[in-house]
C-alpha cells in the first residue's frame, strides 16, 4: 500500500467517525428498531462506501470502517444523552 492510499485511509477513518456522530445524536430521538432509527444507522453507509471505492481503499479494511462508524454512533448517542442530563 502506497503513502497516498494510507493518507486517504486515515482521512476516511476520521470522516467516518465524524459523519456518524450527528447520526448518533439523531438516532437518540427515535425508538429502537423504528424506521428513523434504522435510517440514522444506515444513511452514512453509501457515502462512506463511495469514498472508499473512489480512493481505491481495499475491501479488506471494511471491518475497521464499520468499527469506527459504530464508535461514532456511540459517541453521538452519549453526547446527546449527556446534554439532556
Amino acid at each position: 500500500m502506497n503513502t497516498q492510499v494510507i493518507f486517504y485511509f486515515i482521512l476516511l477513518l476520521i470522516f467516518t467517525y465524524a459523519i456518524n456522530i450527528p447520526f448518533g445524536i439523531a438516532r437518540r430521538k427515535f425508538s429502537k428498531f423504528s424506521m428513523g432509527w434504522f435510517l440514522c444507522i444506515h444513511a452514512p453507509i453509501p457515502i462512506i462506501a463511495f469514498l472508499r471505492i473512489s480512493t481505491q481503499i481495499s475491501f479488506k479494511f471494511i471491518p475497521i470502517l464499520i468499527a469506527v462508524a459504530i464508535a461514532g454512533q456511540m459517541t453521538g448517542s452519549r453526547v446527546k444523552r449527556n446534554n439532556l442530563s
